[in-house]
């Protein structure tokens, strides 16, 4: 009766656990950032590596007066149990620099309003059964080879 209660507190603590809501963070931390800093006209490329550090993404092609830009991204998703994560907060900062260096905009962006995700998956190489085709997947290769060398 003792054993039947230990497992029962286990399941009830591995339930309970499962529930939990889990947090994550990626990307650059927004929290202590404070992009008013940036002085428009006045502040130049080395200025805000300096304050800011470097960026996310730095674009890879400049624009056809030579002008480039620098993006500070940050993303945050919660995961509650074995749910997929819901993203909770997305917010990209875009500094731009003209051809000489010194910042010409500073912009936020929050990619809801720009970008509408695809939500399709991207499928990758190997196989796609579940755990009961895997479980028993090699089992045709063994009675095969086993009838084989019996033959010999």
């Amino acid at each position: 009766m003792k054993s039947c209660r230990s497992l029962l507190y286990c399941l009830v603590a591995l339930a309970v656990s499962g529930c939990e809501t889990t947090v994550y963070n990626r990307g650059y931390s927004m929290k202590t950032a404070d992009f008013s800093k940036i002085v428009v006209g006045q502040s130049n490329e080395a200025s805000v590596f300096e304050m800011f550090g470097s960026p996310t993404v730095r674009s890879s092609v400049q624009g056809a007066n030579g002008e480039y830009s620098w993006y500070y991204v940050s993303k945050r998703t919660e995961k509650e149990g074995f749910l997929d994560p819901k993203t909770v907060d997305r917010k990209t900062v875009i500094v731009s620099f003209g051809p000489d260096g010194v910042v010409r905009k500073v912009s936020e962006s929050k990619y809801e309003k720009d970008i509408s995700p695809v939500g399709e998956k991207t499928k990758t190489e190997g196989k796609t059964g579940g755990i009961v085709s895997e479980a028993f997947a090699g089992l045709g290769k063994y009675s095969k080879r086993f009838v084989k060398d019996k033959k010999k």
